[in-house]
């Protein structure tokens, strides 16, 4: 079995159509991945799902796992990326398949990844891709889109070329004697809430829009991915800030 794909749980948000969802648990079977989440699905039908699982793919419908929220979905993973198909500002830094593959099978040495996708008409929040902690985006050409299940095939080809890369120079790269573990997804969602508190309060970031201007903080934040003691070391400057922001108003 190849190291890291059986971690990563490929996580379809509100998806419109039963072919979808048996054409992504196909794909997550062929390629190893480890498993296939919904989310709020619009259309949960089984035969039309069945149909484009193919008897490969219906082990994976058997584990379905549905769920009412995004958050529920990632309740296991200790890391997740999301997808999206618009480029704007607000979607912060934007990595290729090719480029995100890697990190995500170095994530999964942490626990389980997921691997988040939007409905087919309207992709994912702003929100929905600030709670995962990398943001992808398949380079198509201008004015085009993918199908849903194109994107899962597109993603599920990287990781599994990066694991079979990974897999061929495993002999000559020299292992790490210790790992440091990363702290998990609430622990950080807890952080950067409280930053943003303090950051706001000290007028260091504009208290209209926060999400917007903390976003760069958020991203070199995600990128370091600090453990347990870090994050309870930041959480100590958040709460500095916001008694000196109090004195100060006071």
């Amino acid at each position: 079995m190849l190291d890291g794909l059986a971690e990563i749980k490929v996580i379809l948000v509100r998806p419109r159509f039963p072919e979808n969802i048996g054409s992504a648990a196909r794909v997550v079977a062929n390629m190893g991945l480890g498993g296939l989440s919904v989310v709020q699905p619009e259309r949960l039908w089984p035969d039309p799902m069945r149909r484009l699982a193919s008897s490969c793919g219906v082990k994976v419908l058997a584990g379905l796992q549905v769920c009412d929220e995004l958050d529920q979905a990632l309740a296991d993973c200790t890391a997740a990326a999301a997808t999206t198909a618009r480029r704007g500002r607000d979607r912060g830094q934007l990595l290729t398949p090719r480029q995100v593959a890697p990190k995500l099978l170095d994530w999964t040495a942490d626990g389980k990844v997921g691997l988040v996708f939007g409905p087919e008409d309207r992709g994912l929040t702003t929100e929905e891709l600030d709670a995962c902690m990398a943001s992808v985006c398949i380079p198509t050409t201008a004015d085009s889109s993918l199908n849903l299940a194109q994107a899962v095939v597109v993603l599920a080809y990287e990781l599994r070329m990066a694991a079979l890369e990974a897999f061929a120079a495993q002999e000559t790269t020299p292992k790490l004697s210790a790992r440091r573990q990363p702290a998990g997804m609430e622990e950080m969602a807890a952080l950067h809430d409280h930053l943003k508190q303090a950051l706001a309060a000290m007028d260091v970031i504009l208290p209209d829009n926060p999400d917007h201007f903390y976003r760069p903080i958020k991203n070199v934040l995600e990128r370091a991915r600090p453990t347990s003691a870090e994050v309870r070391a930041l959480h100590g400057i958040a709460r500095q800030g916001l008694w000196f922001s109090r004195q100060v108003k006071d």
